[in-house]
């Protein structure tokens, strides 16, 4: 008796991790230069914080800050700039093993001298903290140069 209630257990327990994998960490959503269309040059807040992070970042000179991200961007490994305007960036990032898509875009604002920073990923729920470590590092790299 205890040993079918165990397999059964047992068997739904893998049922629903199965299904929870598939559902956070499979990407469906193949992407192509098509999608370069999210940039509508407004930067909204993240629907969810959980794959999602943005950012505005105080900085001495909006212009150069903006120039060196993207030669930051440029010369990342799997990143791709979709697009450059003269005030927006929309580029996507491609993770090693999986291949899953992420968006980041930066705008920048002449007023304030600010840039606004999002990285959001495609699908899932929940990213295991990769936007979050990537505008980090995006962040520090900006800040090592003027340093």
């Amino acid at each position: 008796m205890q040993n079918t209630i165990f397999k059964e257990f047992l068997l739904n327990f893998f049922i629903f991790s199965v299904i929870l994998f598939f559902s956070i960490f499979i990407n469906n959503n193949y992407t192509f230069a098509i999608d370069s269309l999210i940039d509508n040059n407004i930067l909204g807040a993240c629907s969810n914080p959980n794959n999602c992070v943005f950012e505005s970042w105080k900085v001495t000179n909006a212009d150069e800050s903006f120039k060196e991200l993207i030669d930051i961007l440029k010369n990342t490994p799997r990143i791709k700039i979709i697009n450059i305007k003269e005030d927006y960036l929309h580029a996507l990032a491609t993770s090693r093993v999986m291949k899953f898509i992420d968006d980041i875009e930066i705008k920048k604002s002449e007023k304030g001298n600010i840039l606004k920073v999002k990285s959001k990923s495609r699908t899932g729920f929940y990213d295991l903290g990769v936007n979050k470590r990537r505008i980090n590092t995006l962040h520090f790299r900006l800040i090592d140069i003027y340093n």
